[in-house]
């Protein structure tokens, strides 16, 4: 069976439509269209049941989707294995992570694998949650980096812990809050709150934690850019919720501070997501021993 059948057939499950397919895959409409019927001329079966609207799997394709998956996962696990066998000397590693974790978290550890192994050549994509999962789906990344908050589908992945972090408040010095260590529910209900997307995953899980102690935060300010919220604050448009991490050279420098919440912490944990069944190339695996390496030792 030709491997770019299968890859046509969950693409076009992810997609729904033939065109945006067959622009994801770089090839034409009439080239997809000729792969599916390929394919559901060997299996014998119809795989996707086809409209004006958009195009559905089929109780046949429904059934036939993880054993799809798991085809194009050990054909392109099978060619890293190979690449890698001898000592880790050539080959690609390919993993998403989200924006704060890829920015903040990771380099540190991209640094050392390098180190150990250059040949491997080394492809992280930042992206929102979102992307990354149908990135991971699509077997474009092997394994992904996110905050446990993200909403997974049950059963369906390895979740593998590795750090904690606590979000604090920041603010900016010019803001009379800098002055102190610490701030109430209550207080933070009086400020501008500058956050990402309605979207995003940690505006849900702010959202959730805050309103579960009866917190309110009223008209919050949305940047998509996390560099454009830590500019709003160090220029006293009001404050985040971010991980001190993502803010240590501006703390360092004074411009601005990171205080806890009285008697609530706003932790997560930062954990490794890939799907179940998967084989991890030598690389990965590698990449993750680093990873737990950088937990044992602190953040």
């Amino acid at each position: 069976m030709d491997i770019e059948k299968i890859r046509a057939f969950l693409t076009l499950a992810q997609y729904k439509n033939f065109s945006e397919a067959a622009a994801a895959l770089y090839i034409s409409q009439p080239a997809l269209s000729k792969q599916i019927h390929s394919l559901e001329e060997q299996l014998q079966a119809q795989l996707f049941a086809r409209s004006h609207k958009e195009t559905l799997l089929t109780v046949y394709g429904k059934a036939f989707m993880p054993y799809a998956r798991t085809l194009l996962s050990t054909w392109q696990n099978a060619q890293e294995q190979l690449r890698q066998i001898d000592d880790l000397e050539q080959g690609t590693l390919n993993f998403g992570a989200t924006n704060f974790i890829g920015v903040y978290l990771v380099p540190e550890i991209l640094a050392s694998f390098h180190k150990l192994y250059p040949g491997i050549t080394l492809n992280m994509t930042i992206n929102a949650s979102r992307t990354l999962l149908s990135q991971l789906h699509s077997y474009q990344v092997e394994f992904l980096l996110l905050s446990n908050y993200v909403d997974l589908e049950e059963g369906r992945y390895e979740r593998i812990p590795w750090l904690q972090d606590e979000l604090k408040v920041i603010v900016g010095r010019e803001n009379p809050l800098f002055a102190r260590s610490e701030i109430s529910l209550e207080t933070l209900n009086t400020q501008l709150w500058i956050t990402k997307n309605a979207s995003s995953s940690l505006y849900h899980f702010l959202k959730k934690k805050l309103s579960s102690a009866g917190l309110e935060l009223r008209n919050p300010l949305f940047i998509s850019n996390q560099e454009g919220i830590k500019q709003a604050v160090i220029h006293n448009l009001g404050v985040a919720i971010l991980s001190p991490k993502a803010v240590e050279i501006e703390i360092q420098a004074g411009l601005v501070k990171a205080l806890p919440l009285t008697g609530y912490p706003l932790d997560r944990e930062i954990q490794v997501v890939y799907e179940k069944g998967t084989t991890l190339t030598p690389a990965a695996k590698e990449f993750l021993r680093l990873l737990q390496g950088k937990a044992e030792g602190g953040v």
